[in-house]
């Protein structure tokens, strides 16, 4: 194993998880982090050992994302290029390191879709990215429509989402009412961006010109 993750497996032998400690061994503790944190590493780990070394240690350690940005080098490139510390953060559920680390929740699993277009977590998560981003952009309806997007741009999106749900059999009744919105609504807001000056009173008016009751739309809540 490499010396410097053999080190910090080593604090928690010394302090394993879920222990009862006094004051002053929590300080005790403490300070070792700190120290191991500070330590210039001689040798680095691999990729493929520190990926093995927390998938085989998960319960015994802490992998908050300071202990990632301490190998920032062994894995960064293969971010960048690749798709295995992708696909390591996906399959260990560490959503809160990839926000430490501000790796995009959608980057990472585009980049493991292109190494394996049918990876089953990645579409599942790429597909509720999707849908949380569709109905943010629509939840102020009937009064706007939430995009900086062109209109191809979000009709490509919302063609992606039904291809992704198709492939995970996802069947939601509220999913198609959402879809339908998009569809609905999304054309509408850039056609209303084009003829503003005419509805004085804002989108809703351009809606109901249009023959829309905008009392009664509908925005599901979707989850998967």
């Amino acid at each position: 194993m490499n010396s410097y993750l053999q080190d910090y497996l080593a604090i928690h032998k010394k302090f394993p998880l879920g222990g009862s400690y006094s004051k002053e061994q929590r300080k005790v503790r403490h300070a070792m982090i700190m120290n191991w944190e500070k330590t210039t590493a001689h040798e680095f780990p691999t990729l493929d050992e520190l990926i093995y070394f927390v998938k085989q240690y998960k319960n015994e350690i802490l992998t908050p994302p300071q202990f990632f940005k301490k190998f920032k080098t062994v894995w960064q490139d293969d971010l960048n290029d690749g798709y295995r510390f992708a696909e390591f953060l996906l399959e260990t559920d560490l959503q809160e390191v990839m926000r430490g680390l501000n790796i995009s929740s959608m980057y990472a699993a585009d980049q493991v879709l292109k190494h394996n277009s049918h990876h089953t977590k990645a579409l599942t998560l790429k597909l509720k990215l999707l849908i949380r981003y569709h109905d943010f952009n629509l939840h102020e309806l009937p009064w706007a429509v939430l995009t900086e997007n062109r209109l191809e741009e979000e009709l490509k999106s919302i063609e992606i989402m039904e291809n992704i749900a198709y492939e995970l059999s996802f069947k939601n009744e509220n999913f198609k009412i959402l879809v339908s919105n998009c569809k609905t609504y999304y054309p509408l807001w850039f056609e209303f961006l084009q003829k503003k000056e005419n509805f004085p009173d804002g989108f809703e008016q351009f809606l109901i010109s249009k023959g829309i009751d905008t009392e009664h739309i509908i925005l599901p809540c979707v989850i998967v």
